[in-house]
């Protein structure tokens, strides 16, 4: 009976199944969900920063361009730019990911504030893939005031 098992064809092509099923297909698929993961986690990164742009774009000191025409931060810019990187991090903040606000940049000339945002993705991912941070920039223009 065993002699006949061994040359039954339907063994093969079992065999075969098996293993393209877990060592191609099973490895493909995760790689895809991994993937859509990360892209998702960087467009959440990426909202955060366009939120504390946005935060830290309204803590220009009025009283200085009036008084100067210069956009300078106030003291509370980057307090006000982490708050709202925060809020807008929801996705992430339930696995325990913060979006952190690592640069503000005010560009008197074209009247705009750029916030770069840092976060760390590792606790997303399997210890295979250590050390996945993400930096995103988020844009916003200043038209309180005119020049």
């Amino acid at each position: 009976m065993m002699l006949k098992l061994l040359q039954d064809k339907r063994a093969y092509s079992l065999t075969f199944w098996t293993v393209f099923f877990g060592f191609v297909l099973i490895p493909i698929m995760a790689l895809g969900i991994e993937l859509g993961r990360y892209y998702y986690a960087r467009a959440e990164i990426a909202k955060a920063a366009d939120a504390a742009a946005l935060a830290a774009a309204a803590e220009i000191s009025q009283r200085v361009f009036e008084e100067t025409g210069d956009l300078q931060p106030t003291s509370k810019t980057w307090a006000n730019a982490q708050a709202f990187a925060s809020m807008n991090n929801g996705y992430l903040a339930q696995y325990g990911v913060n979006a952190v606000v690592t640069g503000i940049t005010v560009d008197a000339k074209d009247d705009t504030v750029l916030v770069q945002v840092s976060a760390n993705l590792e606790r997303l991912f399997p210890s295979v893939v250590p050390g996945v941070i993400v930096t995103e920039r988020g844009f916003a223009k200043i038209r309180a005031f005119t020049h």
